[in-house]
């Protein structure tokens, strides 16, 4: 039986071609994961702020499964949407009685979790977007050292010769540029630096970063692998992808509304 240990429904935007692959690749023996999608748009306030419309619907897909926790893995859209990352966790939670875990409350019990309160985030969002997503991060009570990246904001088009048709341009980046995305905000006073994105490789180059620059990697992705293994029982560590799977620090659940 497929999820003999744990299910995992993961909620993404429908654009997402990195979390599903990741997901299945890194997760442990007898854990299965199973995916719904909701629409978004482009990457503008308002086409991000569409997501959170049909979270519902999403969640219905997967209520049937018996999952353990379920996470919505779309991180700008749980900072800019109208309801906000707690209001979505606690609609999760009624609709289904299991933890709900939203990605930018995964990255925030993340940090929690390695004791990181200087923090720089690394965004492929354009400058209104940084904004609040640095306001958001400040009022969680970090101190944000910084906000960059790289601006694939705006509409979606095709991308010769990877696509033909409009693609997600974040999901076509490397794991390279996503390691020089976190090398361009580093700050040496950083405890953390944060990969804002689930659709953003970051699991091949995690170690490495942390090797080189001597503090933790936290990406979305990382972060809600984390999260939601361990909402649904499963702390067992994973090599090979950064400090945050490996070592398991227990979720706290800070801001986690629970079930």
């Amino acid at each position: 039986m497929q999820g003999w240990r744990a299910r995992i429904g993961l909620i993404i935007a429908h654009t997402n071609t990195t979390m599903e692959p990741e997901f299945n690749r890194i997760a442990p023996a007898g854990v299965s994961i199973h995916a719904a999608r909701v629409p978004v748009g482009g990457r503008t306030i308002e086409g991000l702020s569409i997501a959170g419309q049909h979270l519902e619907s999403a969640v219905h897909l997967l209520s049937e499964l018996n999952a353990k926790s379920f996470a919505y893995a779309c991180t700008t859209a749980n900072i800019v949407g109208d309801d906000g990352d707690i209001a979505q966790a606690r609609r999760i939670i009624e609709l289904t009685g299991r933890p709900a875990v939203p990605a930018s409350i995964a990255l925030v019990e993340a940090l929690a979790a390695l004791n990181a309160k200087r923090i720089v985030v690394a965004t492929v969002c354009p400058p209104d977007i940084n904004k609040l997503v640095g306001a958001y991060w400040r009022n969680c009570g970090f101190d944000v050292l910084g906000v960059g990246g790289m601006d694939l904001g705006g509409p979606r088009k095709p991308a010769e010769p990877m696509s033909s048709v409009p693609i997600s341009s974040q999901g076509l980046q490397t794991p390279e540029v996503v390691y020089n995305m976190g090398r361009s905000v580093f700050h040496p006073q950083a405890d953390a630096v944060v990969i804002s994105g689930a659709n953003l490789r970051s699991i091949e180059i995690a170690a490495q970063f942390e090797y080189d620059f001597g503090v933790p990697l936290v990406s979305s992705g990382i972060a809600i692998m984390w999260a939601s293994l361990q909402a649904a029982g499963i702390r067992e560590p994973i090599a090979g992808y950064g400090r945050l799977l490996a070592q398991q620090p227990a979720l706290g659940w800070v801001r986690m509304p629970r079930p």
